[in-house]
């Protein structure tokens, strides 16, 4: 949005509309997209609402609304990609068998049911729970509010009407407060998803090392075939190693070499020169660059006034 739309207010209205967890904030969000920027709002439509929006997402996100996993490897693979492609190959299978032993030894050692990651979730959320006021309806059932706000929490069905509760999968500070007042413990709220026990199973399966090439038992009718290159022409240039950074990394800004100011380089600059060492000194004026049409200091032929005058 920010690329393709250059405002930041249309970006933020748009990035509040995706995490929302409520309908109603949803469409409250999307009016005021609306109101700000109609071509904006016409292309949220069209890309599909579904695609990146928490409320209508029809799989379950667990609240993760990022692709770290994927940037991750990517830049882990920046120079290896210049590698043939067997050497790459061996080196993406020992990086993974790196990264599950290690991350299989950082899940045996967490000392809590939950990971590490949910467990401070749940500490910063009971922290709200102590401003909350709970009356329960049934052994199931409880009216929480706070500052006005009421929410209805099920204990049984693990539902809130905030919608973070049914569409994580993971208790809300309402539903915690309910908890306590029930004296559940807060894990069996939560999905197996973010417990210690499935972060071991998840890397419990080693990645194994395929030895030499040597020793490999390949096959009569795969060791017989022959691979040809790829029919494809190779774009001329330089092969691009980096990537393109998006609208919403951080840009630098060029400043001119020879006062440190930025907006224009040295070639058209009239500022004084910048001195790196010592106090400041003033420069006379019969050292600065002069208009080479009126001889004034401060701007150059191609802005002097008495331009037009000269040529007629």
């Amino acid at each position: 949005m920010k690329k393709r739309f250059h405002r930041k207010d249309v970006a933020d209205i748009m990035d509040s509309a995706a995490r929302t967890y409520s309908e109603f904030n949803y469409n409250r969000h999307m009016k005021e997209l609306h109101r700000l920027h109609k071509g904006a709002f016409e292309y949220a439509i069209a890309a599909g609402p579904h695609k990146w929006s928490r409320v209508h997402c029809p799989q379950i996100r667990y609240r993760l609304m990022a692709t770290n996993v994927a940037e991750c490897i990517n830049s882990y693979l920046k120079f290896a990609r210049q590698l043939p492609m067997m050497t790459l190959a061996e080196f993406i299978r020992n990086m993974l068998q790196k990264w599950f032993r290690d991350r299989h030894a950082a899940a045996w050692s967490m000392r809590h049911q939950l990971t590490d990651a949910a467990h401070l979730v749940i500490l910063k959320r009971v922290e709200k729970c102590n401003y909350m006021n709970v009356n329960p309806v049934d052994w199931n059932i409880f009216s929480v509010k706070l500052k006005g706000n009421q929410w209805t929490v099920n204990l049984h069905l693990k539902t809130c009407t905030c919608n973070k509760f049914q569409m994580d999968y993971f208790p809300c500070s309402h539903a915690l407060t309910a908890a306590r007042e029930r004296n559940l413990d807060f894990t069996s709220l939560c999905a197996d998803y973010y417990k210690r026990e499935t972060l071991i199973d998840a890397y419990s399966v080693p990645i194994m090392p395929v030895g030499h090439p040597s020793s490999w038992v390949v096959p009569s009718d795969i060791a017989s075939r022959v691979v040809l290159n790829p029919k494809s022409k190779r774009q001329s240039g330089r092969p691009m190693e980096g990537r393109h950074a998006s609208s919403s990394e951080r840009t630098t800004t060029q400043l001119c070499k020879r006062c440190g100011q930025s907006g224009h380089n040295s070639r058209w600059c009239s500022n004084p020169p910048m001195v790196n060492e010592g106090p400041s000194i003033s420069v006379p004026d019969e050292y600065r660059r002069k208009c080479s049409i009126c001889h004034s200091i401060g701007h150059n032929k191609q802005t002097c006034l008495e331009k037009d005058s000269t040529v007629e």
